[in-house]
């Protein structure tokens, strides 16, 4: 029996519905003063998001930043979230808001972040 509950303690956990991964593999868009540019044809290093349960994570460049989803809404197929990460690789620092909109019929996402808002491919 204990064998049993220890290989059922380290078998992996199923990723829940609601979890995705995604990068922005075809251009990277970056705005400021309210005006934005875009850098594609492989000229930008792609970034990653990730949702898995009630956490957000955002990889880019050399560092990722992480935080609980504060405010999660649905609709259609469509996930609204929010969370303020914070570095969790180097330095740490001020918690950032981080906006995701998230379409899981087309698997796409939209996310807004430190000056980007950049369209992704999920999987």
């Amino acid at each position: 029996m204990r064998t049993l509950m220890l290989l059922a303690l380290l078998a992996p956990i199923p990723a829940a519905a609601q979890d995705f991964n995604c990068r922005n593999l075809e251009a990277e868009i970056a705005c400021d003063a309210g005006k934005c540019t875009v850098t594609g044809d492989q000229g930008f290093t792609p970034m990653g998001l990730t949702r898995r349960g009630n956490m957000l994570s955002i990889c880019a460049y050399s560092g990722c930043s992480e935080g609980r989803v504060l405010v999660s809404r649905s609709r259609g197929g469509i996930a609204m979230l929010y969370a303020e990460v914070r570095r969790t690789t180097g330095p740490g620092g001020e918690r950032e808001p981080l906006a995701v909109l998230y379409d899981r019929t087309e698997r796409t996402a939209q996310m807004r972040w430190r000056g980007f808002s950049n369209a992704m491919s999920c999987g």
